[in-house]
Order: C-alpha cells, then structure tokens, then sequence
C-alpha cells in the first residue's frame, strides 16, 4: 500500500512569555558544533538519553543562532527538568499544549521560573513528529506496520530516528515557523533545556512529542 507524504507529520506550537532583557549580539564565523558517535544511535522507545539529545539540539540551535549573528546558549539542567514533565505529559496523552495539569508547571511562565533559575524572560516551543524519518521519504510504502516496516516507493528501507535526525528535523522545522524561530533566535534569552517524551500508540508506530524551553 502506498501513502501519501505524510501531511506534515509534525506538529508545533510555539508560545513566549515573561520579560525582556537585552545582551549584546555577536558576529562570529558559524560551525556546527562536534556531536558524540552516539548521536547517530536509534532513539530507545524508553529511557532515551536526555543529555545526548539536549548537546545534539543545543548544536543545532547554536549554529542558527551563530548564522543570525547572536550569542550560543548554554544548557540548563533547571530547563531540561521542567521540559522533560511537560514532553512526558503531552507524550502520554498524546496531546500538543503549553498548557498542562501538572502542578506548579501547568503553563509556560510557570515551567520557566520551576527551573530554579533567576530569569526576566521565558519561553518555549513544542511539537511532535512521528518515530520514523518519513519527512525525506516523500511517498511511503507500508510493508508490515505491524512490524513498524516502511519503505520508499523506491524500495528503500525507512528507519527510526537517530538523536541527530530527530533534532535536524525539529529545528528545522521551528525555523521554517515565524513564532517557533522567533523563539530559537531571541537575543534575550541565555540559556535552554529540552527534552523529548515518546508514545507509542501515534500513528505509524509511535511519536515523539518535543518541548524546549528558553530563559533569560
């Protein structure tokens, strides 16, 4: 059976709160910076290495970042903990929000000052895409979804996502999005954290849903 491109498998919502602070900008000569050999690892459906993913992302952001003549962010250990409950609880219900039940971290401005840092300014993109690199496979031919095999019209074998492809795809797709990269290239904030949370009921054996905060 042969399915069309996947009507943009993913989803985003981007959202922007708190104060403004402003740092100086910076010219500098743009390079993706070194990533680990595991970064090209399969992506676990449990217990997924958070710190890999959030240096491959970090690399990611930075580099867009350094293009658009702005300062690298460092990462936030604060951050990554409240962006790990809010993408575990949209994973588990599989439900893209900046909204959410969890107490004390049920909203963007909330999530920003739970991380234990001293901020005038937050903010925070999330999105889902699904398990598979179906984004560059155009057309798709579902083989055994039972067996979660997929492959391109061509016959070629469509795999999982790595901790690289998956934080590619994301950034990407938030720089193609005018609130998502607004985000991503805020001059006032210093620092982020993100993380990834995983459902396996999404369509097409299963989804990771993305969140990302920012603070300065």
């Amino acid at each position: 059976m042969t399915v069309s491109t996947i009507a943009r498998a993913a989803r985003l919502l981007g959202a922007a709160a708190l104060l403004t602070l402003v740092l100086p900008n910076s010219a500098l000569a743009c390079s993706r910076a070194a990533i680990p050999a595991a970064a090209m690892q399969t992506i676990p459906t449990e217990n997924a290495d958070q710190k890999l993913f959030n240096r491959v992302l970090l690399a990611e952001v930075n580099f867009r970042r350094c293009k658009a003549g702005l300062a690298p962010l460092r990462l936030s250990g604060g951050l990554i903990r409240v962006a790990g409950n809010h993408a575990n609880w949209m994973a588990a219900r599989r439900k893209l929000s900046h909204r959410s039940t969890i107490r004390g971290q049920s909203s963007v401005q909330e999530r920003v000052l739970a991380s234990g840092l001293r901020v005038r300014r937050g903010s925070e993109n999330v999105g889902y895409l699904p398990r598979y690199q179906f984004d560059l496979a155009g057309k798709i031919r579902i083989r055994d979804k039972a067996r979660c095999q997929f492959t391109t019209v061509g016959g070629k074998p469509i795999s999982p996502h790595t901790y690289a492809s998956l934080a590619s795809e994301i950034v990407g797709l938030w720089m193609r999005s005018a609130g998502h990269r607004k985000n991503v290239l805020d001059q006032n904030v210093n620092a982020v954290g993100a993380a990834l949370g995983y459902n396996p009921r999404g369509n097409q054996c299963g989804q990771f849903f993305l969140a990302q905060n920012f603070a300065g």
